[in-house]
């Protein structure tokens, strides 16, 4: 199943955000390799946001877990890890001058893939290091 990274800003009541007034400010598709790893290095959470200010926080949302900066950087050296991986395989598929083309393509889709994750954890991680703006995943 196809997810997404999505960079989302919330207005919060009681440190809780408020889905009514979400705005998504950029977003990814997230290979499922990454989604699944940080399941696994308990570093995506299940929280409740409310619908809308004064209610109940009832609507459940996974998120990447951002209260420490550790486990933002622990994700950010995974994906550059994978993207080491990804170079070093579409390199492997050139040899003294001779191509092959079909295999290049798919090392560089899973490349371009990787480093739009990148640039997206990157804007989190430096421009948007706030309590109101989390990385969902959805």
């Amino acid at each position: 199943m196809s997810q997404k990274l999505i960079l989302v800003k919330y207005e919060l009541e009681d440190d809780i955000p408020i889905d009514e007034s979400s705005e998504n400010l950029m977003s990814s598709y997230a290979p499922p390799e990454l989604i699944n790893w940080a399941i696994e290095k308990g570093l995506i959470s299940e929280i409740n946001i409310k619908e809308s200010s004064g209610e109940v926080a009832d609507i459940p949302v996974s998120m990447i877990d951002d209260r420490e900066n550790s486990h933002l950087e622990d994700i950010f050296q995974h994906i550059e890890a994978e993207l080491i991986g990804h170079v070093e395989s579409a390199h492997s598929y050139i040899s003294e001058g001779l191509l092959i083309p079909k295999e290049l393509d798919k090392h560089f889709s899973e490349l371009h893939i990787w480093l739009e994750v990148r640039n997206l954890l990157k804007e989190k991680k430096e421009k948007y290091s706030n309590n109101n703006i989390k990385l969902v995943v959805g």
